[in-house]
């Protein structure tokens, strides 16, 4: 469960991604430092598709179970460690440290059509 330390190159020169079984054999997909605040799922073989709009999120995983006939999209303010890191609270990558009394909101919206 924890984080590759280098990014790996993804997404080159497109903004479509194929989504396939295959695809989350073995992780999960997490991208950092989104240039986008919306996401849309559409299939090829019908006419429905979901869009995702998530404002503020600095990571955004995609993932589903072996074999499953799902995928979940997630926004995310924070991640798993790094491979290596110390798994101290702290020095967490995409941790979000709040003073007393100060709030921190973030909502996602999803419409189907």
């Amino acid at each position: 469960g924890l984080i590759e330390n280098e990014t790996q190159p993804f997404l080159n020169n497109t903004d479509h991604l194929a989504f396939s079984k295959e695809l989350f054999q073995q992780h999960a997909l997490v991208f950092k430092n989104l240039a986008s605040s919306r996401m849309t799922l559409k299939s090829y073989k019908r006419d429905h598709a979901l869009q995702m709009a998530y404002q503020g999120f600095t990571y955004l995983g995609l993932w589903a179970a072996k074999n499953a006939d799902f995928v979940c999209l997630e926004p995310w303010c924070g991640i798993a460690d790094g491979v290596g890191a110390n798994q101290q609270l702290v020095d967490k990558e995409g941790i979000n440290k709040l003073e007393p009394a100060e709030t921190f909101t973030r909502t996602w919206a999803v419409a189907l059509f």
